[in-house]
This record gives structure tokens, C-alpha cells and sequence, in this order.
């Protein structure tokens, strides 16, 4: 059985073992979904309660108060608390034990499938207000039950009571993960946009703002069709190669939008291969002082940033050296523009 943690909480889960191969993990997770489980944290009464949610089902597990005294035996806990979830919804414990053996030892991989992600998230805010939590006992059977009657949206809206029943009454079984293995297709890049090194020669080029900054409007209006043709292909890429909805690519195209015409080309040209030594001015700086209304807002456009600059490097744009030193460059950009914002609040108040 494979658990499937966040970064943010993969400490919780360290005394466990940790799977020995995470690609073969996530082929096995995704072949065997009822057989997988991925998993957060979240802070009540300063004690960290534990979310586990099957990527079959939506089944829940809730474990409150884990610590570094009985970590060790987290796996313990975690079986315990699969049994509670599905003898809660009417599953007979001598099938729970076929699972659980079926099952074996408790692996822990690395979080993948964005809609269970997406389930856990919303179910921890769902829970973040203690409400149904009794910090008396460890097994929150009451939340898990809560948190099960939730309809969550896989391919149409499900019950997990309803799901745990059918994937049980199914017959339970393991798929070997290679007849699930499919080859990840290879994302060929259809490179519409002309050679940017053409307007290197105009950054820091103070002439282009004689006679009222016609030549540089002129140059700037050549770059921004430029990176309309480029920003295009990133949206095409975005949706095929890692499959994310029209809304949530049109939200990462307009973020890079707003980096390469408006930032890039504010006080001469700069081109997008040029990102790797201005996007952590623009994400510790200029974005949160002239568009950003939160720390998230910055978070958010630092992950679009991001996806470019990988984009980039995949269309031959940016070298792997150059990509690497984006990447820095933005998690540096993104703590600074985070403090920034901080303190813009905290002026504010006094204000």
C-alpha cells in the first residue's frame, strides 16, 4: 500500500518506509487506486491531525495529535484508521482484513493525482475548524464519517460511503503496474515565434527614448507580438503535455503575461531569455507593490513563472544552466515578495 503525502508533511511520515522507487509507486498507485492513499496536515489546538484519502474511494482517514513521541508507530495508527472508515460505512471486517493483507507494508511515496490533492484540501478546510474533533482520542471517527457523506468530484460527483461499498462488492484485487504503464508522451514543441536574440542588442539602450519614444513603442510592439506567438504554444503545452483544465492554463498564461509584456519591457527590452536574471526583481519587488493584493497572489504567480521557464527550457529557449538559475532565482523572488507584502500589510495597519 502506497501513501502518498505532500511535501509539507512527508516529516510526519519518516519513520516509516520510505518506497524504494517513487516512479514505480505512482505506476502501482495508479493501477491499484483503491490501494493508495494520499495524505496532509493540518494544525488544531497545536496539535497536527493527520488527513489520509483513498484515491479510489475519497475514504477518510483522521489521526489526531501525531508527534514526534508516537510518529514510530504511525503505521499502526494508519491501519487502525482504515479499518475504522470502512467499518463505518458497513464493510464486514473479514473483508477489511483481505484488504489489509492484500495491502501489505505501508509505503510512502510522493504526492501526484491533483484531484485527490484537491479533495484533501478542501476536506482539511472543511476540518480546520475543530469542530468535530474530541482530542481524546487519536481515530476521529465522527470527522471521518462527516467527511465521507461530502459528495467530491472525481470523473462525476461521488459518495465515499457509496464508493468504499462498490469498490469492495468489485472484488478485491492487485493489477501488476506494468499493464497500467503508459508511456508519457513527448510534448513536441511547434515554435510559431521568431529568434528573440534579434532584440538583444536594444536592452539598455537609451536612444530608443529620443523624439517621445516612438523607436522604443515600435521595438516593444515587435517583442509583445512575439510573445503572443510563444505564449500560445505555452498554453498548447500546458494542456497537453500536463493536462490542466482551459481555466487553469488561461490563469498561468495571463500571470506570464503580465511578467514578459509589462515587467520585462517596463524600462527597456527585454526578451523572455533574459527571465532567469529579472523574475526575482519582479516577484520580491515590482509585483508586490504594484499588482499583488496577497502573499498567495505572489505564490501563485511564481509557480505560472515557473511552469514557463521549464516550458522554456523544453522548447530550447533556455539552457538547463539558465533554467536552473530561473528556478532559484523565483524561490528566492518569492520568499523576499511574501516578507515584502508582509510588511506593506503591516504599514497599512498603522496607517
Amino acid at each position: 500500500m502506497i501513501i502518498n503525502p505532500t511535501k509539507k508533511s512527508l516529516p510526519i511520515f519518516n519513520k516509516l518506509i520510505k518506497t524504494a522507487d517513487v516512479t514505480k509507486a505512482k505506476q502501482f498507485s495508479i493501477a491499484n487506486p483503491l490501494f493508495s492513499w494520499h495524505a496532509n496536515y493540518f494544525l488544531v489546538n497545536r496539535k497536527k491531525v493527520v488527513l489520509l484519502v483513498n484515491d479510489l474511494t475519497y475514504a477518510a482517514v483522521v489521526l489526531y495529535d501525531i508527534s514526534a513521541k508516537n510518529k514510530s508507530n504511525l503505521d499502526q495508527y494508519i491501519i487502525a484508521g482504515m479499518r475504522e472508515a470502512f467499518l463505518s460505512v458497513g464493510v464486514k471486517n473479514e473483508r477489511i482484513d483481505a484488504y489489509l493483507e492484500l495491502a501489505g507494508t505501508i509505503e510512502i511515496g510522493a504526492g501526484f493525482d491533483r484531484h485527490v490533492t484537491g479533495a484533501v484540501t478542501n476536506m482539511i478546510t472543511l476540518s480546520s475548524g475543530g469542530r468535530l474533533i474530541d482530542p481524546r482520542k487519536m481515530i476521529q471517527s465522527d470527522l471521518m464519517k462527516y467527511l465521507m457523506r461530502i459528495p467530491f468530484r472525481q470523473k462525476e460527483y461521488t459518495f465515499a460511503t457509496k464508493a468504499v461499498l462498490k469498490a469492495f462488492a468489485s472484488g478485491l484485487s492487485i493489477v501488476e503496474s506494468h499493464v497500467a504503464e503508459t508511456q508519457t508522451p513527448v510534448y513536441h514543441v511547434n515554435k510559431t515565434w521568431t529568434d528573440y536574440h534579434q532584440w538583444d542588442k536594444y536592452e539598455g539602450d537609451r536612444s530608443l527614448f529620443a523624439d517621445d519614444g516612438q523607436r522604443y513603442e515600435r521595438i516593444m510592439k515587435e517583442v509583445q507580438a512575439n510573445n503572443a506567438q510563444i505564449l500560445t504554444e505555452f498554453k498548447n503545452y500546458l494542456a497537453n503535455s500536463a493536462g490542466l483544465s482551459k481555466k487553469v492554463v488561461n490563469k498561468h498564461a495571463n500571470n506570464v503575461d503580465l511578467f514578459i509584456n509589462q515587467f520585462m519591457l517596463y524600462y527597456t527590452i527585454k526578451t523572455p531569455l533574459k527571465m532567469a536574471d529579472d523574475v526575482a526583481d519582479y516577484l520580491s519587488d515590482w509585483f508586490p507593490r504594484k499588482v499583488a493584493y496577497s502573499p498567495n497572489e505572489i505564490k501563485s504567480n511564481a509557480t505560472s513563472i515557473k511552469k514557463f521557464a521549464k516550458f522554456m527550457e523544453v522548447a530550447g529557449e533556455l539552457s538547463q544552466s539558465d533554467g536552473k538559475r530561473a528556478k532559484a532565482a523565483i524561490k528566492m523572488g518569492t520568499e523576499l515578495g511574501v516578507e515584502q507584502m508582509l510588511i506593506i500589510d503591516n504599514m497599512s495597519d498603522i496607517w
